[in-house]
């Protein structure tokens, strides 16, 4: 899901973000995050140059505080186009041992069939192999996704919402009220429905929407306290409701 808030709809967002022309915001979808077809990804490298299912990478940019640039660009293609393999790329940055035993391509633990399968934990911190120790530098875990990198280079601003947190997509409760309308004047059929959709969409007023998006903000400001979920604390910070504009909470 997406939502485009304008710099008409905040009028701080100019000046908190200059140079932004809007702010997109992404649920923590798998399909949100997929990788272009040239960046930096371990998991398309070979432990030698080329091999089966390798693609050429971007070039990438190795920071050295005793390089007179801050770091030097490296290619990850050889002279030839070969994409380069785990080891040529850790030895050009002295990652790869010179001495005893060497990296694996990647960790391997038994299952329950006996056989051996990648190992899961090993890519996020667990054993050390190539490409755990590769995927841990810092440019492969700056590497954005396709998406996030298409919005940001037209000069725009991308956020993505946390996993599994419908209650800080205000845009959930604006779909939950478009629900609420179109069962409450269904007609059981698919031309009362696409008439319905839109109609319903368009009597929700800006003033409702606002005031999703400002509980959502309440509901981020109890979880940044340490609120516990559904406490009494939890809900007068999000919950409560002021009869009269002359008498304002202690909190």
């Amino acid at each position: 899901m997406l939502n485009q808030i304008t710099t008409k709809a905040i009028p701080t967002f100019e000046a908190e973000f200059p140079g932004c022309q809007a702010l997109f915001i992404f649920d923590n979808a798998k399909n949100h995050s997929k990788y272009a077809e040239d960046a930096l990804s371990v998991c398309k490298m070979n432990l030698e140059d080329g091999g089966k299912n390798a693609k050429p990478m971007r070039s990438t940019f190795i920071q050295d505080a005793q390089h007179a640039d801050g770091g030097w660009h490296q290619s990850m293609v050889t002279e030839n186009g070969i994409p380069k393999g785990l080891r040529t790329v850790l030895t050009e940055q002295g990652l790869w041992p010179t001495t005893g035993p060497r990296f694996r391509t990647q960790c391997s633990i038994q299952g329950a069939s006996g056989k051996l399968k990648p190992n899961s934990q090993c890519l996020k911190g667990g054993s050390i192999c190539a490409r755990a120790l590769l995927a841990s530098q810092p440019d492969f875990k700056a590497q954005k996704g396709e998406l996030q990198e298409a919005i940001e280079a037209a000069g725009h601003l991308v956020l993505f919402y946390p996993p599994f947190h419908c209650e800080l997509n205000f845009i959930e409760y604006f779909w939950g009220a478009a629900k609420r309308y179109t069962r409450a004047n269904c007609e059981y059929s698919f031309p009362s429905l696409k008439r319905l959709v839109p109609e319903a969409m368009a009597q929700i007023p800006n003033e409702l929407i606002w005031k999703y998006s400002n509980r959502v903000k309440r509901i981020m400001e109890a979880h940044e306290t340490g609120a516990i979920y559904g406490s009494e604390i939890y809900k007068s910070i999000v919950s409560t409701k002021y009869k009269s504009h002359r008498r304002v909470s202690d909190t």
